[in-house]
């Protein structure tokens, strides 16, 4: 699997999410853990900066934005969203709020997020979570695949859809016959 063919990456995470219940739980809870956990985030410095605005959080939601884009062009929509929503969800906490609150807040709410999607695998999809194959794809991954999951569910991409859709069949029958998925 290539790592910057889109098609490659989005079937990887969907031969993990099949169950339509499963996929509406993590529409939720992913979008939640991305924001509580970059929200967070804002609250460590990097090392060796001396700057309020490079901190885990920001470098993190570079990171993911960089990696977006050079997957697809709709990379180039998510990125600023994603930093527009942090940058004011957080601006607004932190102003409002206690750090520490804040803090504390967005790691139960993405401890509650992980719960669900883990019932959400362990009682609809029946098969454990992509993190347990492949960590940082799946962190990764799982937000993009959301943001596709709402393209696809408009009525986009169908070609792209199609082609995903049939190799993660492929992979979830790899899976199914006991060959290693890759």
């Amino acid at each position: 699997m290539a790592i910057l063919i889109l098609e490659d990456q989005l079937a990887f995470y969907r031969a993990y999410h099949f169950n339509k219940i499963n996929v509406a739980i993590h529409a939720i809870g992913v979008p939640l853990i991305l924001l509580s956990t970059i929200v967070a985030a804002l609250a460590v410095p990097l090392p060796f900066f001396n700057n309020p605005y490079l901190n885990l959080g920001s470098a993190s939601a570079l990171g993911y934005g960089v990696f977006y884009c050079l997957l697809d062009p709709l990379g180039y929509v998510a990125l600023p969203l994603l930093a527009s929503v942090a940058y004011f969800t957080v601006n607004t906490l932190f102003a409002e709020f206690p750090v520490a609150l804040v803090v504390k807040t967005a790691l139960g709410i993405s401890a509650a997020g992980w719960v669900a999607q883990f019932i959400g695998h362990g009682v609809f999809e029946k098969r454990a979570p992509a993190l347990f194959d492949n960590l940082v794809q799946a962190l990764v991954l799982a937000p993009f695949f959301i943001l596709f999951e709402l393209v696809f569910a408009a009525g986009f991409r169908r070609d792209l859809k199609k082609k995903m859709d049939n190799k993660a069949g492929v992979l979830v029958r790899d899976f199914r016959v006991g060959k290693k998925v890759q």
